[in-house]
């Protein structure tokens, strides 16, 4: 149960990197075909943080666990940086100026996601840490939301718009969903939990990709991902996927559900249009 965590720091170096090599030769132009451009865009994503994540492991210092994480985040970042800037997207996928955000009832439930997390941390507490250990997780935390956000309610999301509206919203979630496998190498971690956390990124990730689309926004996604985590490092210290009770479990899921349910209702009819059409504007 525990055989991808109890690896080798070499062996998870090695299948991050060949998963990552798979992505590239997967890649192609968003043009040439939309689905592949996007399932490599993913692919590439987890190869890099499961290569990252063996390296990590070579030291267990704490200073060396608390400071190279920040790689696990800037790789992929720089990565998604680089393909906006040549596919000249950054406006395309949501990074507008106010005076072109739509307002839309989806922000409703787009704040509704932070209740479950603010009552967990009202329950919990705040856990005891020191203000640099905070102050590193804070910083790692919103690069990784940023990265998380621009990767899949920006490139990905923009690339599957040529299927509609239902469709990329769900397949763009699919595949936010499926990128935190690179937990399974995550040391300790317990399989169950990164289950549990890649089927509710998928609940989650629909809802934010209604909002990004009704909004004309990635701004305010940003924020509430940021604010959704920020409440978990408070209460636990961490992200970390963890097995939930049946109870937790189900409480989650009914109200992540209702939140994408009442998010797809929302998100209206957002013109549909072509790649050649969005380079062009």
């Amino acid at each position: 149960m525990y055989f991808l965590p109890g690896l080798d720091w070499p062996l998870k170096v090695a299948i991050g990197v060949l998963v990552t090599a798979a992505g590239l030769a997967l890649l192609r132009p968003p043009r040439r075909g939309p689905l592949r451009f996007a399932l490599a865009i993913c692919t590439i994503q987890v190869g890099a943080l499961t290569a990252i994540r063996g390296v990590v492991a070579i030291n267990p210092a704490s200073w060396w666990q608390y400071l190279l994480p920040f790689a696990l985040v800037v790789v992929p970042a720089l990565f998604a940086a680089v393909i906006l800037s040549r596919l000249g997207w950054w406006r395309l996928v949501g990074f507008t100026p106010p005076a072109e955000w739509r307002a839309s009832p989806v922000l409703v439930p787009l704040l509704l996601t932070l209740v479950l997390p603010a009552v967990g941390l009202s329950a919990h507490g705040f856990m005891p840490t020191t203000a640099m250990i905070l102050a590193l997780q804070v910083g790692f935390m919103l690069i990784d939301v940023s990265m998380e956000e621009v990767i899949y309610r920006g490139v990905v999301l923009e690339a599957l718009r040529p299927f509609g509206l239902f469709w990329p919203i769900a397949l763009s979630s699919v595949l936010f969903g499926l990128s935190h496998a690179d937990n399974f190498f995550l040391p300790g971690t317990d399989p169950v939990g990164v289950w549990y956390q890649m089927f509710e990124a998928v609940l989650i990730g629909a809802l934010f990709a209604c909002a990004r689309l009704r909004l004309n926004a990635i701004w305010p996604v940003i924020a509430v991902h940021a604010a959704y985590d920020t409440m978990l490092l408070l209460a636990f210290g961490h992200a970390f996927p963890v097995a939930p009770t049946p109870a937790g479990f189900l409480v989650d899921t009914v109200v992540n559900l209702c939140l994408a349910a009442v998010a797809l209702i929302l998100v209206g009819r957002v013109p549909r249009r072509s790649i050649r059409q969005r380079e062009a504007a």
